[in-house]
């Protein structure tokens, strides 16, 4: 029985120097609060800046929609207009295309 308790003694002196006290604790939740407080900072300034962004994309395909379009023109009465037309030249006569001669 001596013998265990000796072992369990030497195992709770080697892990209790290891183990966080209150001064950690303490320091853990001070970091962790900074870390948290930036968080909501970055977080901000994101929500911010997209916000910017994006209204900023809206005015400017509002504004490209409603670009002033060119005046239409005036009505012309109808005129009665001749219709183009393109006259291709014939291809030139091939030797195989001639009829041969008759005898």
């Amino acid at each position: 029985m001596d013998e265990r308790l000796t072992a369990l003694e030497t195992h709770f002196n080697t892990i209790l120097p290891t183990l966080a006290t209150k001064a950690d604790i303490e320091s853990l939740r001070v970091e962790m609060y900074k870390m948290s407080s930036e968080l909501h900072k970055w977080m901000l300034a994101s929500m911010v800046g997209m916000f910017l962004g994006f209204s900023g994309l809206y005015f400017a395909s509002n504004t490209a929609a409603r670009a002033p379009h060119p005046a239409p023109m005036p009505a012309q009465p109808a005129q009665s207009i001749a219709p183009i037309v393109i006259y291709l030249p014939a291809p030139p006569a091939t030797p195989s295309s001639q009829p041969a001669p008759q005898k």
